[in-house]
C-alpha cells in the first residue's frame, strides 16, 4: 500500500493509542513495561459434523513496553501463544490469531494534544482498531498496520465527553492473508448525565481483499478472479447506568451499501468488572445475514460467520490484582439449517 512508505519514518512524530476517553493518558515512566496473560480452555460441539468438533488448551502472554515524552509516546509489544491444535487448524476453525507461536502485537507511534474543550490524537504503525465496534463486525484481537486517530470537543461540564470523528485505515493483519484493507470512520457521541451514560456513533467501513477460500470467499455477484470489496453503514447506541449494580445495554447494526442486507447485535451487561469479586453477567444476542457484515473481519468466538443467528451468555469474576474469571456459553444456528453448534470457554486472564 502507499502509505507504507512512510509509516516507519513518521512513527516518532505520531499518534492515537486506543483510548476509552479523549482525555490525555496519564505519564508513564520512560519504557515501562506491562504484561497480560489469557489462559482459555475451549470446547466446540458440531450435532452434525462431528468431525468439526474439538477441545482445545491456549495460553497467550502479551508484553507490552511504552515511551512516552510530553505528547510523543511509542508502544511497542509481542505475543505469545500456545495451543494443543496445531496452526494448521486455524483457518478451518475461524480463528484470527496463531494458535502457536510469537509476532509483534504493536508497533505504533502516537501524537496527542488536548485542552479543556478539545482533543486530537494520530497513530501509525501495528496497532488496534479504536472505534466503537460490534463483536459481528470485527474481531478486537485483530491488528492492522496503517493509521488511526481521532479528533473532537468535549464540554468542561463534563455533559459531553466527546463530540467527534474517529478514524481508522491499513493492511489487516490476519491469519488468512488475501491483502486485507480496511478503511473506516465513524461519528461518536458520549454524553454523562450523572446516573446515566449515553453513547451513540454511526460510520462507514470498508473492506478489500484477494478472493480465497474459507471467509475470503467472494461477495455475491461480484466476479471470483477480481478483488473483492464491502462496504458497510455502520450504526449503535448504549446506555448505562450507574448503581450499586451497574446495568449496560448496547445495540448495534450494520448495512451492506449494495445488497441492502444488515446485521444485528444486542447486548445487555448487569455489574461491573471493575469491582473485586462481584459478578458480572452478560448476554449478547447476534444475527448476522449473507452479506450484512464483514464477515472476514468478524468475531472468531462464534462459530458461523454468515446467515445464523445466536446467543453469547457470560458469568465473569474480577479477582485480585486485574486477574478475571470467566465463563462462556454460545450457542448459535445456521439459517435455514435444521442443527445449531454449541461453545464453551473458561478463561482466567490478567489484563494491563
Amino acid at each position: 500500500m502507499p502509505f507504507c512508505r512512510w509509516i516507519f519514518p513518521l512513527l516518532a512524530v505520531s499518534a492515537l493509542g486506543q483510548e476509552a476517553l479523549p482525555f490525555p493518558p496519564e505519564r508513564v515512566e520512560p519504557w515501562t513495561p506491562a504484561w497480560e496473560l489469557t489462559l482459555r480452555a475451549d470446547r466446540f460441539s458440531d450435532p452434525v459434523d462431528t468431525g468439526d468438533s474439538f477441545k482445545r488448551l491456549a495460553a497467550q502472554l502479551r508484553l507490552r513496553w511504552t515511551w512516552e515524552l510530553n505528547s510523543v509516546r511509542f508502544v511497542a509489544g509481542a505475543r505469545s501463544a500456545v495451543g494443543t491444535d496445531g496452526n494448521q487448524f486455524n483457518a478451518a476453525r475461524w480463528d484470527q490469531q496463531d494458535s502457536n507461536g510469537t509476532q509483534a502485537d504493536v508497533f505504533r507511534g502516537e501524537v496527542s494534544w488536548a485542552s479543556p474543550g478539545a482533543f486530537s490524537s494520530l497513530s501509525l504503525g501495528l496497532q488496534e482498531n479504536g472505534l466503537l465496534v460490534s463483536q459481528a463486525l470485527w474481531d478486537r484481537d485483530l491488528r492492522f498496520v496503517g493509521a488511526g486517530g481521532m479528533a473532537g470537543f468535549r464540554s468542561a461540564d463534563g455533559l459531553v465527553q466527546e463530540a467527534g470523528l474517529r478514524v481508522a485505515a491499513g493492511r489487516v493483519r490476519n491469519v488468512l492473508g488475501g491483502r486485507m484493507d480496511l478503511a473506516a470512520g465513524q461519528a461518536v457521541l458520549k454524553l454523562d448525565t450523572g446516573p446515566w451514560s449515553w453513547t451513540a456513533h454511526a460510520g462507514r467501513w470498508q473492506l478489500a481483499w484477494d478472493p480465497g477460500i474459507e471467509r475470503l470467499r467472494r461477495v455475491p455477484r461480484h466476479s471470483s478472479t477480481e478483488r473483492q470489496q464491502l462496504s458497510m453503514d455502520a450504526f449503535g447506541a448504549g446506555v448505562r447506568w450507574h448503581t450499586v449494580v451497574p446495568l449496560e445495554a448496547k445495540w448495534f447494526e450494520s448495512r451492506n451499501r449494495e445488497s441492502g442486507e444488515s446485521s444485528e447485535e444486542v447486548q445487555v451487561l448487569l455489574g461491573s468488572r471493575e469491582r473485586r469479586h462481584w459478578p458480572q453477567l452478560s448476554y449478547i444476542w447476534q444475527r448476522l445475514s449473507s452479506t450484512g457484515t464483514l464477515y472476514p473481519v468478524n468475531g472468531d468466538e462464534w462459530w458461523f460467520y454468515r446467515r445464523a443467528q445466536g446467543h453469547r451468555v457470560e458469568l465473569a469474576v474480577p479477582l485480585q490484582g486485574q486477574w478475571t474469571v470467566s465463563l462462556v456459553y454460545l450457542d448459535q444456528r445456521s439459517e435455514g439449517d435444521s442443527y445449531q453448534v454449541t461453545r464453551k470457554l473458561l478463561t482466567l486472564a490478567r489484563r494491563f
